[in-house]
């Protein structure tokens, strides 16, 4: 039986032995009453690691992204969001729904927003000139890093500066969906506190390529968590023993951080051989763990393309159009990059 590869995507990690051994024995309390010794242990840690004053755990990054911005704008509120950003189209509308916001997405090339459409869009006002009574006040910019659906892109420290010097001359709220923050920081060699410092609240997850099970990070200031604690008990999120959990989540950011640059190495390595075989791959755009493949009209309609690969036993995410996604992880080796491009070398011979 033909071994299956998969790439669909990084939250495809499972707990190794040794995580699983630690949640074993993880000390745990009750943390409505702040007393499981592990979740505080992981929001200390975390909170020092991202440079915030304080940290808040959670069970998911949309639970993270929701009570980040639920605690710190206001309801009939607007903001400014990627229109491929995770948040805008992969969180169940909860900027509406939840927060109620209204949401102006703008294009992120790179997964960047070009700063002159910015300043277009939401030029400097006057002191003394108020918003139009018509529109809901703009008080929120998101950002995504690295950026999915922009291929894992990375948002780099300068960049961030400028957005938040462009966030604070219009009083807004700077937050950044750190869903994969920790490939970014190994990516652009910076410390992970550099890149979270230009904004004022940042959500990181725990599992995906740090391969913990479940369960993000909220970070910001001390009174801001302490909002965001409220608002995640609103959604459900209050947690008791979960010690359990937080045990993986503090394994991860100790000591699994680093591994993250064999993901982008094998990255790299896949997305220069599927170029090699006639996908159209842009490889200088590969700077973390997702590969985008365009499938040629040479081989055929890319979902038959798609099916051949799992058949192959080389699973990647259902096409879009033309374009295949390809996600390296922790728990595909370099050996396991190699035998994906041989498998799918006989494809497109065929």
């Amino acid at each position: 039986m033909t071994t299956r590869l998969d790439f669909r995507s990084d939250t495809l990690t499972v707990p190794s032995k040794t995580m699983r051994a630690r949640m074993a024995d993880a000390e745990v309390g009750d943390d409505y009453y702040r007393e499981d010794p592990t979740i505080r242990a992981l929001e200390e840690y975390a909170a020092e690691l991202l440079g915030k004053e304080a940290a808040l755990f959670v069970l998911s990054g949309t639970m993270g992204n929701l009570v980040s911005i639920r605690a710190q704008v206001p309801h009939g509120s607007a903001t400014i969001v990627s229109s491929t950003s995770h948040i805008h189209i992969n969180e169940t509308g909860h900027l509406a729904a939840v927060c109620g916001l209204t949401s102006h997405p703008l294009p992120t090339p790179d997964g960047r927003y070009p700063l002159e459409l910015l300043n277009t869009f939401a030029p400097v006002q006057a002191s003394n000139q108020r918003p139009s009574v018509l529109n809901p006040t703009l008080k929120l910019i998101c950002v995504e890093n690295t950026h999915n659906g922009e291929g894992g892109r990375c948002l780099d420290v300068d960049y961030l500066t400028e957005l938040r010097s462009f966030a604070s001359a219009r009083g807004l709220v700077f937050h950044m969906d750190g869903a994969r923050f920790f490939n970014a920081a190994v990516a652009l060699s910076r410390k992970p506190s550099d890149l979270a410092n230009p904004v004022d609240s940042v959500t990181v997850c725990l599992s995906k390529g740090l391969g913990a099970p479940g369960g993000s990070i909220v970070a910001g200031s001390r009174a801001f968590v302490e909002e965001a604690r409220h608002w995640r008990q609103m959604v459900g999120g209050g947690m008791r023993q979960a010690g359990v959990l937080a045990a993986a989540g503090l394994m991860a950011l100790r000591e699994n951080i680093d591994d993250l640059a064999i993901d982008h190495a094998n990255a790299k390595r896949l997305a220069n051989g599927l170029k090699e075989m006639g996908l159209d791959v842009n490889t200088a755009a590969v700077e973390t763990n997702i590969v985008m493949a365009y499938v040629p009209d040479e081989f055929g309609d890319p979902r038959a393309f798609h099916s051949r690969l799992a058949d192959a036993g080389v699973l990647a995410l259902s096409p879009k159009g033309k374009r295949l996604r390809f996600v390296t992880h922790r728990d595909l080796s370099t050996a396991d990059v190699e035998t994906a491009l041989e498998r799918i070398h006989k494809i497109t011979r065929i």
